[in-house]
């Protein structure tokens, strides 16, 4: 890697301060953008005069470009890689941790087992304490090096705790997605400075949110049952009304309609008797008349076949 000449007025750097000689050493933390590992300079004397540092190895390399624009801008940009390849970066290194993982958040969330019961005024006050610290180097690096971090959150801040559980110091990391901000408009920047730290709070407003969300459903549960049993009761009689209004008429159609199948079926049992009245003008018929005036001896003419069964009657 090599060295760079950073010029913080103009956020730009050249990478001409000579060769840097590192081992790579452990990994300290993954994000969106990248991942960062800890340096060992070894016996690389050049390595040592940079100071404490940490080694960054991006995802994407679009992100290179911007970030290492800024930490020169903060006079943070230690040293590049300028070969081809994955495009390295190494920057000024923080001791400290994330809010989250400190010894006195974990104490006030972590050996509670009902959340009922979490501190919540003694988080909030924590919470609020680090908040402060964070506003104020957001404040150091606008007013100072005319830079605006636009991504302030619980990963990308590290404090420094002491032995009583005290956040005592908080630096802020990864200025991929900052902006520069004319020395004219600093003053009206400084309130998204204040914005920035909503998404800080937001991870550590979560007990808080669950107790109230808790109290609101204990207070909403019990009214949300009392109506319903009450417009079943009161509106039963209600329903009751429309609901025989359509369905009297309604069964009432059903039942009409089988009486109406059961009278089709009697139609047609009515029916066999009339075919044998139907056959009473064939029993009668007026040529079975005549031929009955005709003396049976000489009726063997064979145009009259109804006549022989109206003959067989008597």
């Amino acid at each position: 890697m090599t060295k760079t000449v950073n010029n913080a007025a103009a956020g730009t750097f050249t990478a001409t301060g000579g060769d840097v000689t590192i081992i790579v050493g452990d990994r300290i933390d993954e994000g969106t953008a990248g991942i960062v590992f800890k340096v060992n300079c070894g016996a690389d004397v050049a390595c040592k005069d940079l100071g404490p540092v940490i080694l960054k190895f991006y995802k994407d390399n679009d992100q290179v470009g911007p970030e290492q624009q800024h930490l020169a801008k903060i006079d943070e940009l230690k040293a590049v890689s300028t070969g081809p390849g994955d495009q390295l970066t190494l920057t000024k290194g923080f001791s400290g941790t994330n809010l989250s993982k400190t010894q006195a958040y974990l104490k006030l969330t972590e050996q509670v087992t009902d959340k009922t019961q979490l501190k919540i005024p003694a988080i909030t006050k924590l919470v609020k304490d680090t908040a402060a610290l964070v506003e104020q180097k957001g404040l150091e690096y606008l007013t100072q090096h005319e830079i605006l971090h636009l991504d302030i959150n619980d990963a990308n801040v590290l404090v420094t705790e002491s032995e009583e559980g005290k956040i005592t110091a908080a630096e802020l990391i990864d200025w991929d997605k900052a902006v520069i901000v004319p020395a004219a408009e600093i003053d009206g920047a400084k309130g998204e400075v204040t914005k920035q730290l909503v998404n800080f709070n937001r991870l550590f407003e979560t007990p808080e949110t669950e107790k109230k969300k808790a109290d609101a459903d204990a207070v909403k549960k019990p009214v949300k049952p009392a109506p319903r049993p009450a417009a079943a009761g009161s509106g039963s009689a209600k329903p009751a009304a429309p609901a025989a209004a359509p369905g009297s008429a309604k069964p009432a159609a059903p039942v009409a309609a089988p009486a109406a199948p059961v009278a089709a079926p009697v139609a047609p049992a009515a029916a066999p008797p009339t075919p044998p009245a139907a056959a009473r003008p064939a029993a009668v018929p007026r040529p079975a008349a005549q031929a009955a005036s005709v003396p049976p001896p000489s009726a063997g003419r064979p145009a009259v076949p109804g006549a022989a069964p109206a003959n067989r009657r008597p």
